[in-house]
């Protein structure tokens, strides 16, 4: 039998509907997948909103930033339109309204903290709104919390130790500590870096620290299957309807 790695549905499955919507997420399930990642921001009434960018623009009707509007104004977005006609109407979700879809439908979740850019105490409310949130999975040892912010991360593993952390990291311009340098003191069990420049070596110096290796963004089967012969532990795809069964339910 093929090796696989475990298989991240990244953001639902991203070309056969709108990225982080509901629709989404279940395309990704319909595809067999039991995995699924998605990222969470705050807005001003403290809703966590499902929603990769910091502006509005690429993925809903709406344009710029989103900090300062509410939840209702949220809900008046199509976020599915830009996508295709078949889509038209569908929307931003709030956070619970994933967690208790993956929860509903047995599905492991990775939920992406982004980095908020809408003031400190907006971050602030961002960790302690997500402890409540997160407090609703069903099953936590099928969630993984990570985060390119890793002084979000820090905050939101002193409100939930008990969380499993992924350390994002860009191989370069990222600010702050490598993963060598923070990762462990952290108290993350797993490492995501980037497949551009990944090497078997990185993969390998991972392992060794003793962390599980996850790897964005990787949308061909064997490319996976070789990540997989390396150490790589997982992979987030767009493409999750591509994998066969055997490798989706891992």
């Amino acid at each position: 039998m093929t090796d696989y790695p475990r298989i991240y549905a990244h953001r639902g499955a991203p070309t056969l509907a709108p990225e982080n919507t509901i629709a989404a997420f279940s395309k990704a399930m319909e595809a067999g997948a039991t995995w699924i990642e998605f990222d969470v921001d705050v807005i001003a009434d403290g809703s966590l909103i499902v929603i990769h960018d910091d502006t509005l623009d690429r993925t809903t009707n709406g344009s710029g930033r989103y900090y300062g509007l509410d939840y209702s104004a949220i809900r008046r977005l199509d976020a599915g339109a830009w996508f295709s006609d078949t889509y038209r109407f569908e929307r931003i979700p709030e956070a619970a309204d994933v967690i208790s879809f993956a929860n509903a439908s047995h599905l492991g979740m990775n939920l992406e903290i982004k980095p908020c850019y809408g003031g400190m105490e907006l971050r602030e409310t961002l960790v302690e709104n997500l402890r409540v949130a997160v407090s609703q999975v069903a099953d936590p040892s099928r969630l993984i919390v990570s985060s390119f912010d890793h002084e979000a991360l820090a905050r939101f593993h002193r409100a939930c130790p008990q969380i499993a952390l992924g350390w994002l990291f860009e191989r370069h311009g990222q600010p702050g500590p490598t993963w060598q340098e923070g990762a462990a003191d952290l108290g993350c069990v797993a490492v995501h870096p980037s497949v551009e420049g990944l090497t078997r070596a990185e993969v390998e110096q991972i392992r060794e620290a003793g962390f599980d290796c996850n790897v964005w963004t990787v949308n061909d089967v064997d490319r996976a299957i070789e990540l997989a012969s390396w150490g790589v532990t997982g992979v987030f795809t767009d493409r999750p309807q591509d994998f066969p069964a055997e490798a989706l339910t891992r």
